[in-house]
């Protein structure tokens, strides 16, 4: 399937999703997150903030259950340049405060600037996905340009749906894959096969 189509079912498919499913899925994503044996070791994980309007997955609740069960994870987020089609990249913590942007994002306000080459883990946000662990987003490529500049960090798709069961036929050499992704479903390690 193209990019395109998958992003228009599948954006649908979200909205779609009544609201004790999401709130359901959510939870069972946050859960299967803060027990996974990976993140035991890891102090540095940059996140996206859900636009809770498009029904993105909550990773509000990752924070949260983190900040009281996991307290050694430092959070980084990132500010988006739509002009540039860049991110930078801030630290998170509970006296952040957060502006929500025109396309409903909330972004850091005066917050300290972090270094990506210290990230470790990287929470993708993504449509859809497939089986080889590449993925669908809105289309502006940004997450594809910030996971090229820090090729060591362990990128970990979020996902409230299945893969989907034909690959990405449009992947082109600009598209990163995913080395996990966590579903409702259970966590995929891509390093393994289907």
């Amino acid at each position: 399937m193209l990019k395109a189509d998958i992003r228009k079912i599948y954006k649908e498919k979200r909205l779609s999703l009544s609201e004790s499913s999401f709130k359901d899925k959510n939870n069972t994503l946050s859960n299967l997150f803060i027990s996974w044996d990976k993140i035991k070791n890891i102090e540095f994980i940059h996140t996206f903030l859900p636009i809770l309007s498009q029904k993105e997955p909550d990773t509000w609740s990752f924070i949260h259950k983190a900040w009281e069960q996991k307290p050694k994870i430092s959070w980084i987020i990132a500010t988006t340049n739509f002009k540039k089609k860049e991110l930078a990249h801030f630290h998170l913590n509970k006296e952040t405060k957060l502006l929500t942007n025109q396309w409903g994002i909330s972004e850091p306000v005066d917050a300290q600037i972090f270094s990506i080459e210290n990230i470790q883990m990287v929470l993708v946000p993504l449509l859809a996905f497939d089986k080889q662990g590449f993925r669908v987003g809105y289309g502006q490529g940004f997450y594809d340009r910030f996971l090229a500049q820090c090729p060591q960090v362990i990128k970990v798709g979020i996902s409230l749906e299945p893969p989907l069961e034909e690959n990405i036929t449009d992947i082109d050499n600009y598209d990163v894959s995913m080395n996990y992704c966590i579903t409702p479903e259970g966590i995929i390690d891509f390093s393994k096969q289907f």
